[in-house]
């Protein structure tokens, strides 16, 4: 699960497929970038915390809030007792000494069929001895107090066995060192923790239970009833509505049950742990602060889970799911699905509230390819996979409904080497490849890093014959990020191909937003239906061609570099020029004389050597991409009155 921060806060970075487009910088330099855009925070699969916020904002109920997330479930009272001792034991840690101090009254220590100990307020320290032998038992080694006012409890006992410590005051007390070592109850960090009711328990490694090694022991928060163990998990902040403290509350229950059954017999020393593999466990904390809301949800539902087919159901969640929910086979390799985890839209996930909404990172080019090509370095069991050199192009394919790319079939095409992304057993892991780029972001000054696999859509250049190093490689990606083109094949651009009449009035009119013409256009030689036939009756409309003849567009014919500006500059309003320019083979009084100098006011053309723009030379499908991301990013060059188009460039 995922503990939410217990304050809102604006999100410095992205992160269910990604959305690779293009931040150009200045037209005589473009930098070629990969951009990402997604959400979500945590696996997606069952309730979204800010999706459950966002509905109850909208005023659902939490009974709705749980509909939603859990379809097919019904909520009821807990069936019966859960496991062995209907209890809840929390693994606080696995230690190899600790220190416990009441915060009131004294400890007292009970041992597994061995004598009872009390103390004064301690602290108290253990630590466990293993056994050095079949017919030398493992003991524990307690000692009461600090410094020369120590004493050894165990001087004269063997102290064996499983250890359990109670106190008379409200709560047990616990804090810890530099280090971690011989102070505190630790919550499987450097933290420390208040924790009331039940008994804190030490189990050793060396009698199993997934412990630790032989010198080591878990710590425990155990004999707790279900709704005290609710009272310290911090999953959402206190400040949310009543409904989404009920929603969770019944979820984290829910959760909390299943673990129970499903771990009961297993050989554990422990149901839960205390951290986001299972519940942000905090102890007595969440009511020292006051429990507010929270308390009040798990008293408005006490007792209540969710059940499928009679069985409890394994309620996960997370913090976000980035707009659509998943089923475990998506996110874990191990993961079943179950018939109340499904995945669909949610639109609720992205309220404003919502730091891990989606939003757009990018990163350059080079980062990307060199995240790649270091990931052995940073996981060393990894290979050789991805070190594929420059980065040429990425394809994501076999995307589930929630959008988690963890086992989606990714390609990337370098200059080394063309790879699919594949885990040990040859199935196709998208998550090698997410993982590449977080921890080479992390490593990395001043970089935001992908917080989840939800991506949304992911664009990269996939032309074969458009390489990094290209002057118009900006240009064509941003040409294929605005959808203005596929390429003349899904792999090829034609970058050095001629531009075709109908090809430059699709580019143009796309460019425009795909308006619609209301007059026939007239033209005899446009197929009906054709790719191209709208483009050029909004053309003609607007006055942008008259065509060839007054019938004829000749959709097919080459388009010259003269016709391109007289065209464009149509486009953007026919605007008046007085640029000087030094081309020798623009005459005073041509057609296109105007829309050449329009295009040299605004950075659209240099020319195909300083002196001459070889107007009757036909316009490459490069120099077209080239042109129109140049215009682009010049709103200026527009005429007067003239809308700009969607597709206009935001940086420059």
């Amino acid at each position: 699960m995922i503990r939410l921060p217990l304050r809102r806060f604006a999100l410095a970075v992205l992160i269910t497929l990604v959305a690779f487009g293009a931040a150009p910088v200045a037209a005589d330099t473009p930098v070629p970038t990969i951009s990402f855009m997604g959400g979500g925070f945590g696996h997606g699969i069952g309730m979204s915390q800010y999706g459950a916020l966002g509905r109850a904002e909208a005023g659902h109920t939490y009974d709705e809030i749980l509909g939603f997330y859990y379809p097919g479930t019904t909520r009821q009272p807990i069936p019966g007792p859960l496991g062995d001792d209907n209890d809840i034991d929390v693994r606080l840690g696995v230690r190899s000494t600790v220190a416990i101090t009441p915060a009131g009254g004294d400890l007292a220590f009970a041992m597994t069929g061995g004598e009872v100990f009390a103390t004064s307020p301690g602290p108290v320290t253990a630590t466990y001895l293993p056994p050095s032998g079949p017919e030398t038992p493992g003991k524990w080694r307690l000692l009461v107090g600090s410094g020369a006012e120590q004493v050894d409890l165990c001087a004269a006992s063997a102290c064996t066995g499983q250890l359990g410590i109670t106190t008379t005051g409200t709560h047990v007390l616990v804090t810890e060192g530099p280090g971690g070592a011989g102070i505190g109850v630790p919550r499987g960090g450097p933290s420390s923790g208040a924790y009331a009711r039940g008994r804190i328990l030490l189990r050793p490694g060396a009698t199993g239970g997934n412990c630790g090694s032989a010198t080591d022991f878990c710590v425990v928060h155990g004999d707790l009833a279900i709704d005290d163990y609710l009272r310290g998990i911090a999953e959402i902040p206190q400040s949310w509505p009543i409904e989404a403290q009920k929603a969770q509350a019944v979820a984290a229950r829910s959760y909390a049950a299943s673990a129970v059954i499903r771990r009961n017999g297993n050989g554990n020393a422990w149901d839960v742990v205390n951290d986001t593999g299972d519940q942000y466990y905090v102890g007595y904390g969440v009511e020292l602060s006051g429990c507010l809301e929270w308390c009040k949800g798990i008293d408005a539902t006490a007792n209540e889970i969710l059940t499928h087919g009679g069985v409890i159901a394994e309620t996960y969640y997370s913090a976000s799911n980035g707009g659509a929910t998943a089923e475990p086979p998506h996110v874990w390799a191990s993961g079943s699905t179950r018939p109340y985890l499904v995945a669909k839209a949610d639109p609720f996930d992205g309220n404003d509230a919502n730091p891990y909404r989606a939003r757009e990172v990018a990163y350059p080019l080079a980062d990307v390819s060199r995240w790649l090509n270091e990931y052995h370095l940073r996981v060393p069991d990894a290979g050789d996979q991805l070190q594929v050199g420059t980065v040429r192009a990425i394809t994501i394919e076999d995307v589930p409904a929630s959008g988690r790319l963890n086992f989606a079939e990714v390609t990337i095409v370098g200059t080394k080497k063309t790879v699919v992304v594949t885990n040990s057993d040859g199935r196709p892991y998208g998550e090698r490849f997410y993982n590449a780029l977080k921890l080479g972001c992390q490593a990395t000054l001043l970089c935001d890093p992908l917080v989840s696999s939800n991506f949304s859509l992911l664009r990269l250049i996939s032309f074969t014959d458009v390489e990094f190093d290209d002057y118009f490689y900006v240009p064509v990606l941003w040409m294929t990020t605005e959808e203005l083109t596929t390429g003349v094949t899904p792999t090829t651009f034609g970058s050095g191909e001629s531009n075709t009449r109908g090809q430059l009035a699709t580019f143009v009119w796309r460019f425009a937003g795909k308006p619609q013409a209301t007059v026939p256009h007239g033209f005899t030689d446009l197929v009906a239906d054709s790719y191209y036939e709208d483009a050029v009756a909004w053309m003609r409309e607007n006055g942008i061609t008259t065509g060839t003849s007054p019938m004829e567009f000749t959709p097919q014919g080459s388009v010259t570099r003269a016709q391109a500006a007289t065209f464009l500059w149509r486009f953007a309003g026919a605007p008046e020029s007085t640029a000087d320019h030094d081309f020798t083979d623009v005459p005073d009084d041509r057609y296109f004389t105007e829309a050449v100098r329009w295009m040299v006011e605004w950075d659209i053309t240099t020319g195909t050597t300083p002196t001459t723009f070889a107007p009757e030379e036909p316009l490459t499908r490069a120099q077209i991409a080239t042109f129109l991301w140049r215009l682009a990013g010049a709103p200026g060059a527009f005429a007067e009155g003239v809308e700009l188009p969607a597709a206009m460039r935001t940086t420059s």
